[in-house]
């Protein structure tokens, strides 16, 4: 009976994290340290007047804002471990387990580049993910999850998604055989590491003669080149990342803003969350909270008072925004010159996907 209920213990501790609610803990978890921090302000405020009670926390509010930051530079990173509940039975992270982990991943990006639509009310919907696998993550393997935006149109937004692990032996991909570094340029199937490899012919091999001790060296030599092959093949297989990292997946989530029914473009959210084109060129400040682009002040204006309030916010994002005049829509300037050059060349890629799996549906 005492080993019965070891065995018991032993499974429910290696399969904890598909225990029940373990997924919702995993994918609400920063909304509620999120929410910790909320209330540990106001309890650190509690004993100030009510006027600056309100603007402390609706500064704290505001400060959440990626403001200033280029759309297609901003990045969150979700920490994964390829669990035993997680592998399959080939020992490397299954298929369904990617889907899962990335749930926990989009939030935390939705949390990150769109505190303010969240606290309006807003949701946001998924339309579909496309997984792209490359290699294999193996079991018990610590790993990535690189989320950034990769384009939008009028209504959906695509999310990329990079899963990545760091291997053992670094040193590998951090140098090439002469020793020197590579350069920044990600490593792909036709532009890898270059393995030296030395053949008996090249390394002028006297034939053997018997009793004589070269065989062995060509056998040696032999062994050596086999060696490097397989390690070209390895090298071959594998996407390198600028920083090092092996890419094993990537996924494009398609999603939409929502606002009760009513669809939200990401165009008008994106500069009211404080997103914005660089700087002048003449300019050396770079956008920041205390530097913000000259559009910050009238997406305030919008949610913060006097001149507005989070349920006005919320009805410019419902449809307010179509009733500006078209001079007047400065969350268009916001993201123009080179932010909307980026998109339309990257939604043309997307459109691709987001097109080819649309024509399947007709196929019977």
């Amino acid at each position: 009976m005492l080993s019965a209920k070891l065995i018991f213990l032993v499974m429910l501790l290696v399969n904890f994290r598909s225990l029940p609610f373990a997924w919702h803990i995993r994918v609400f978890l920063p909304v509620l340290r999120l929410r910790l921090q909320y209330y540990l302000l106001r309890f650190r405020i509690m004993l100030k007047p009510k006027e600056v009670r309100a603007k402390i926390l609706t500064d704290w509010g505001e400060a959440l804002c990626p403001i200033g930051a280029n759309p297609f530079e901003l990045v969150t990173v979700q920490h994964g471990w390829a669990t035993v509940d997680d592998s399959d039975y080939n020992g490397h992270l299954s298929n369904s387990s990617y889907a899962k982990a990335l749930d926990a991943a989009r939030l935390k990006l939705v949390l990150k580049a769109f505190p303010a639509f969240a606290r309006s009310g807003g949701w946001m919907a998924l339309g579909s993910t496309h997984y792209h696998f490359i290699q294999e993550i193996p079991f018990h393997a610590r790993y990535q999850i690189r989320l950034s935006i990769g384009a939008w149109d009028h209504k959906w937004m695509f999310v990329i998604a990079r899963y990545v692990t760091f291997p053992k032996n670094r040193r590998v991909i951090e140098t090439n055989s002469d020793g020197a570094k590579p350069s920044k340029t990600p490593t792909t199937s036709s532009d890898f590491p270059r393995v030296s490899l030395r053949t008996p012919a090249e390394a002028s091999v006297t034939p053997a003669t018997p009793g004589d001790t070269s065989e062995v060296d060509t056998s040696l030599q032999a062994e050596k080149t086999a060696e490097a092959m397989k390690a070209l093949a390895a090298a071959q297989s594998r996407i390198i990342e600028p920083d090092g990292a092996v890419l094993h997946c990537v996924a494009i989530s398609c999603i939409c803003f929502k606002h009760g029914r009513i669809t939200v473009p990401p165009g008008v959210i994106l500069p009211c969350e404080g997103f914005s084109k660089p700087p002048n060129a003449t300019s050396d400040l770079a956008f920041s909270l205390t530097n913000p682009p000259a559009h910050w002040k009238k997406a305030q204006a919008l949610r913060v008072a006097p001149s507005g309030s989070v349920p006005a916010f919320a009805k410019f994002l419902k449809g307010g925004w179509r009733d500006v005049p078209e001079g007047e829509r400065w969350w268009e300037d916001a993201l123009d010159g080179p932010i909307e050059e980026q998109r339309k060349a990257n939604l043309q890629v997307f459109d691709y996907i987001r097109k080819g799996m649309e024509a399947t549906r007709s196929i019977r």
